[in-house]
Order: C-alpha cells, then sequence, then structure tokens
C-alpha cells in the first residue's frame, strides 16, 4: 500500500514538472527571442551572459539544496527566526528543489541560450555582413558551452562548500517571491 502512495505521488510530481516546464520554456523562449531581436549586438550579448548565468545559479541552488545541513535550519526555527521555515522547506523538498532549479530552470536557460546564440549569430551576419556562418555558429556554440559548463563546475563547488548560506539566500528569494505573489509554500 505504501508503495503504491509513493508511486502515485512520484507520477503527479512528474506530471506537474513535465507540464511545467513546457510552459515555463515556452514562455522564457518567446520573450528572450523577442527581446533579442530587437537588441543591438552589445546588449543582446549581455542577454545571453545573464540567461547562461541563471542557468550557472539555479544549478548552485539545486545541489546547494541537496546537501544542505537541516540541523542548522531547525536549530534557527527553534529560536522562532522565520526565514528557517523557509529554508526547512526547501532542505525537506531537496530532490524537488533539485529536480526543478537543475534540471527545469537549468535546462530551459540552456536551450535558450542556445537559441539565444542563433539569434546573434543571425543578426551578426544580416547587420555586419559576416559571411562565415558556419565559422560563428561554432564559435557561438563553443562559447555558449564553455561558459555553461565551465559556470556549473565552478557552482557545484561553490554550492557543497556553502551550501547552508545559499540555501539561506535562496529562502530568502522564496520569502520575497511567497509574498509578493501571495502563494501558500
Amino acid at each position: 500500500m505504501e508503495k503504491n502512495k509513493i508511486n502515485k505521488f512520484n507520477n503527479r510530481w512528474v506530471i506537474i514538472i513535465t507540464v511545467s516546464t513546457v510552459i515555463l520554456a515556452a514562455f522564457f523562449s518567446f520573450v528572450s527571442d523577442t527581446i533579442l531581436q530587437n537588441l543591438n549586438i552589445y546588449f543582446a550579448f549581455l542577454t545571453l551572459i545573464v540567461i547562461i548565468m541563471i542557468g550557472v545559479l539555479t544549478d548552485i541552488i539545486g545541489v546547494a539544496a541537496a546537501v544542505a545541513d537541516e540541523k542548522h535550519f531547525h536549530a534557527m526555527a527553534s529560536k522562532k527566526i522565520e526565514i528557517a521555515y523557509y529554508c526547512l522547506f526547501i532542505t525537506k523538498n531537496a530532490a524537488k528543489v533539485s529536480s526543478f532549479c537543475s534540471d527545469v530552470i537549468g535546462d530551459i536557460s540552456g536551450i535558450i541560450s542556445g537559441g539565444a546564440g542563433t539569434i546573434i549569430v543571425i543578426n551578426l551576419i544580416r547587420d555586419y555582413g559576416f559571411k562565415e556562418g558556419f565559422f560563428l555558429t561554432v564559435v557561438m556554440s563553443s562559447m555558449i558551452a564553455g561558459l555553461t559548463v565551465g559556470g556549473k563546475a565552478i557552482g557545484k563547488d561553490v554550492a557543497i562548500n556553502k551550501a547552508n548560506r545559499i540555501v539561506l539566500y535562496a529562502a530568502k528569494f522564496l520569502k520575497f517571491i511567497h509574498r509578493f505573489f501571495k502563494f501558500k509554500v
């Protein structure tokens, strides 16, 4: 009986995460494509870097949630420190938080950064007369991959060594979102 309950819970989570990924990816892809097509090349590159950094930062949060020490936040909660409850929410739901941050947001950022790179290459060819589209595509793809993988490699080390502090910052952000959008955690 207990196994059926776990399977139902996992199936529900998979459906929720899949549907939310489709919706978020469509939304962010539309927004980034619309913005990038209307920006000059310098701001387009800046936007691309921001997209990559979002993927790296959310991956850091996902790893930190998985390795944070829950005892630290229980001690804070025993002193009635409000932010501790948000921290405990993150650590008690570490698998979901890690999946959402690292997989959903991280992967969406990766996909959108590839699309952003394509738009930048098209704009370089169109606006600046570059003839070597193939070369530009290879350089752009390599740059995006290098920044993403390198950033996540550095981020994982930081997340493991500073997990509690990162969870605390993520909890502050969650608290802000909670208060701003008035949803129940």
